[in-house]
């Protein structure tokens, strides 16, 4: 029988500013599917705004007690309890494990109120907890299945402080489809658990770019050099810092896009180590249209990504998409975007000198080129156009 109807299951989105890049997918599945329907993990402040047959429906958890979770206690568990047992902390993991079976039946019950239960396509997308709940009802027979995306965090157990991933087989077990955003990831999951690789797909994300491309090369003798990220430990923009302490003969103004916890260390750093010809904006966490508005009112000569760990950035994409060299780390899946093609792919692990270089190499080769920043837009739409993606991957939920 056909699905109709998709149910999404997200974090927070469209609350908040984070799932930026959920903002294009909803546009492409509002039009493959008749209703649509939103489900966050979270729901503070303002939603943003949604195509006109999408609705958001929020879930209240907040009435859970151990003994409503022990309640929920079933035959499903057994397939989670292998994970307690190995777990540093078992008392945190079991209850965990009964707050999932409790937010489970309240999760089915709205589903059940709102007739989400037939000829509804439900697809989580992170695979993390809510795909718990989900496997849950799936095992209950409740639901007929779910499909996922699987990202950076939600993929690679080493990013995980325990060091795997709960309930990863439950959620394997499961699941109907599992979409991958990198080959990286792909090949990860298939090594890791190649029971369940007929149940894989490579799935890239994408980005919109209707503006045409500008190829004016400007005058001007400063370089503009953007980053994009949270400034958490995994994106180590302190080595951004660091990498231009070392260059001395270029004028260089650095834009940041985005807030985290360490971000007032790394403007202190900035203050005390950088020189005169570097000039620094941070731009705080501001909305992904502010970002792409900013990308097509500036020539920005070069984008930098230093992350210790990625699945593949919807970031870099988005330079891409207006023709900006990239000079970035080969974790994850990065190396499926940049490449001599886009830019310049770092060492995993490297020294600011290495950046550095890397990064005068940039400007010196590619910032400025014309037929360079040509090849980068034509490798985005040859392979991170949304249009493209996108429509493939909502034909592929159809058939399902």
């Amino acid at each position: 029988m056909t699905n109709n109807t998709l149910c999404l299951h997200t974090a927070q989105f469209p609350y908040g500013l984070s799932e930026q890049f959920i903002e294009t997918e909803i546009t492409y599945l509002a039009q493959a599917f008749e209703r649509v329907v939103i489900i966050p993990g979270a729901a503070e402040g303002t939603p943003r705004p949604l195509p006109d047959n999408v609705e958001v429906c929020v879930t209240d958890y907040s009435c859970y007690t151990t003994a409503k979770g022990l309640q929920q206690v079933g035959s499903w568990m057994r397939y989670c309890l292998s994970d307690v047992h190995r777990s540093t902390n078992k008392k945190i993991t079991l209850s965990t494990l009964l707050r999932a079976g409790y937010q489970a039946e309240v999760l089915f019950y709205l589903l059940k109120n709102k007739n989400l239960i037939d000829n509804t396509l439900h697809y989580t997308y992170w695979f993390n907890e809510q795909s718990t709940l989900l496997s849950i009802l799936k095992s209950k027979k409740r639901i007929n299945g779910f499909i996922s995306r699987a990202h950076g965090f939600d993929l690679y157990e080493d990013r995980n402080k325990e060091g795997f991933i709960p309930f990863r087989k439950f959620q394997l077990k499961n699941v109907s489809k599992l979409f991958l955003i990198s080959k990286d990831g792909l090949e990860y999951i298939k090594s890791k658990y190649p029971k369940y690789q007929h149940k894989y797909q490579l799935s890239y994300l994408g980005i919109e770019n209707n503006h045409p491309l500008n190829l004016s090369i400007p005058d001007s003798k400063e370089y503009l050099l953007v980053s994009c990220s949270r400034v958490v430990d995994i994106k180590r923009v302190y080595l951004i810092v660091e990498a231009l302490s070392k260059i001395t003969d270029f004028q260089i103004r650095w834009v940041h896009f985005g807030d985290g916890p360490l971000i007032n260390e790394v403007k202190e750093l900035a203050k005390e180590i950088l020189p005169d010809n570097i000039k620094t904006e941070f731009k705080g966490m501001i909305p992904n249209q502010a970002v792409l508005q900013y990308f097509q009112n500036n020539f920005v000569d070069c984008f930098i990504n230093t992350s210790s760990s990625e699945g593949l950035s919807v970031s870099i994409m988005e330079a891409t998409g207006y023709g900006i060299p990239v000079l970035a780390t080969n974790v994850g899946g990065t190396n499926e975007i940049v490449n001599n093609s886009t830019g310049i792919l770092l060492s995993e692990h490297p020294e600011p000198i290495e950046i550095a270089q890397n990064l005068q190499e940039v400007f010196m080769s590619f910032s400025r080129n014309a037929g360079f920043r040509q090849k980068v837009y034509n490798y985005w739409n040859n392979h991170f156009n949304a249009e493209i993606n996108y429509q493939r991957f909502t034909n592929t939920l159809k058939n399902l």
